[in-house]
This record gives structure tokens, C-alpha cells and sequence, in this order.
């Protein structure tokens, strides 16, 4: 697609605007996870490259092995809070509070799933909103693992979580073994042909009765989401989410557009 001259001059400056912002958070950000030990804790988890998924090795936002090394994990949450105000004029963390809140309070949530978890702002917003809680953090990158351990660590709930490198196309956990599967910011980074697959083994895991629940960002936004470097963009744009959600198995959805860009989806897994 040609972009206009202006668009595109618009794009660059916001594009050095978010480098900017990262590059400066980045001295706090090293000083945060100082004192992570990464050969210590890697142990346990898989570092070697024909591990991963093909895709995980795509230029993702600029960047060649994004979620394969320690330097480009570090740097995404400072990252986000770059560009999720700057794009959708809302907090990270307003962003995951009211992502948490579309599950009702007095839902039976005891055991939740995040998958492609990142750096676990999700799952730490929902173990706020669920006390009584357990967390199976998971992620193909064991960086972001090492990085989302710290975290729960830090904010004292590192009691009811735990943390494995797992697949999400191919999770290995039993049948409806969740009462919540949840994730954010997966699927534009996925290739079309495994988003389905994904989505049945959401449904695969989630106990009857249970819930599911997604966010992501960027559908009809292409020209704000070009500055930055999204090899299925494209796909993702025109892929049609409620369709699969249902077609997966899952019921009474709910597709909530927040702010700019941003989208929700809420459903259950009816009971037996």
C-alpha cells in the first residue's frame, strides 16, 4: 500500500517519538531487573532457537528475534506505555484494570491462563480482581517468563503463579483444566493459519461454564499501525474474530471497541 507523503512523514515522527520515549525509559527499566540472574533463571526452560515457533523469528516491530532475546524483552513494557498512551489515549495499566473488570467480580474464577503472556500485565491486573486466584503465566519466550516471574515477585503473589514456556497452538494441559483463558496482543502477531487453532485450544482448556477473554489492537487503525514493522498485519485487519470466537465453540460474546483501536472480546464456554 502507498501511503501518502504526509501520512507517512506523520508516521515517522510518531515512530522517533516512541523511540524516543523508550530510549529514556530504558535506564530505569535496567536498573528495575538489575539483579535478575538470566543464566540462573533460564534454567528449565529452552533457549535454543529451532525450539520456537517459525514465526517467533520474524522482523516483529523493527526488530529480529523480538521475543528471543533478553535486551528486546526488557524493553517491552517500556515500549507499551510509549505507545498505548500515545495511540489510544489510555494507561497500560487503566488499559488491563478495565480488561479485568469485564469479568464479573462474583464469577467462579479460581484457576486462570494467560497464554503469549508477555510480561503478565494481564494476568497480574486479573490476580488483583481475583484474590482467591491461580495463575499458570505462560509464553513461548522464556525471557519474557524470567520478566514476568520478577513481577509477580515483586508485587508478592508469586504464591499463586506459576510459569511454563508453552505453545499456545498446542498447550499439552487436559480438557477443561481453566475457569478463565486469557490473552492480549497475540493474535496481530500471529500468522492467519494458527489463529484458529489457537482459539480451539482455548475452548479446549476452558472449563464448561468457564470464561474466555482477549484484547488486541489495530483492526482499521493500518495507518497509525504501519510505522511500525507487523509481518501479518494485513491478515489480522481483515480477519474476522467474532466469527472464529463462535466457530471455536465459545457463546455469548462480546466484542467491545475501547478508545482508539483497541478491542475487547468476552464469552463463556457453555456448561455440559
Amino acid at each position: 500500500m502507498i501511503m501518502p507523503r504526509w501520512n507517512a512523514e506523520k508516521k515517522q515522527a510518531y515512530r522517533t517519538e516512541v523511540i524516543q520515549r523508550v530510549t529514556a525509559a530504558m535506564p530505569s527499566v535496567m536498573q528495575e531487573y538489575a539483579s535478575i540472574n538470566w543464566a540462573e533463571e533460564l534454567k528449565g526452560y529452552h533457549t535454543e532457537h529451532e525450539y520456537y515457533p517459525d514465526y517467533i523469528h520474524a522482523p516483529i516491530h523493527g526488530s529480529t528475534d523480538s521475543y528471543t532475546n533478553p535486551q528486546s524483552c526488557l524493553a517491552w513494557d517500556a515500549a507499551m506505555d510509549a505507545i498505548i498512551p500515545m495511540s489510544h489515549n489510555v494507561s497500560c495499566q487503566q488499559l488491563r484494570e478495565n480488561m479485568a473488570e469485564l469479568i464479573p467480580q462474583d464469577a467462579q474464577i479460581e484457576t486462570v491462563l494467560e497464554l503469549g503472556a508477555g510480561t503478565a500485565g494481564g494476568a497480574l491486573a486479573l490476580a488483583q480482581r481475583f484474590p482467591q486466584a491461580t495463575f499458570r503465566v505462560t509464553d513461548v519466550s522464556p525471557y519474557m517468563l524470567v520478566i514476568s516471574q520478577h513481577k509477580f515477585n515483586k508485587a508478592g503473589l508469586s504464591e499463586r503463579a506459576s510459569f511454563e514456556q508453552v505453545d499456545a497452538r498446542n498447550t499439552g494441559y487436559p480438557d477443561n483444566s481453566f475457569d478463565l483463558v486469557t490473552s492480549s496482543l497475540l493474535f496481530h502477531e500471529t500468522p492467519k493459519e494458527w489463529t484458529p487453532k489457537i482459539l480451539k485450544e482455548m475452548y479446549r482448556i476452558t472449563k464448561p461454564g468457564g470464561w474466555v477473554l482477549y484484547a488486541d489492537t489495530y483492526r482499521g487503525e493500518y495507518a497509525l499501525s504501519a510505522s511500525f514493522q507487523e509481518p501479518w498485519l494485513d491478515d489480522f485487519i481483515h480477519f474476522n474474530f467474532e466469527y472464529e470466537f463462535a466457530k471455536a465453540g465459545f457463546t455469548e460474546l462480546n466484542y467491545i471497541r475501547y478508545a482508539v483501536g483497541l478491542w475487547y472480546m468476552v464469552g463463556r464456554k457453555l456448561e455440559m
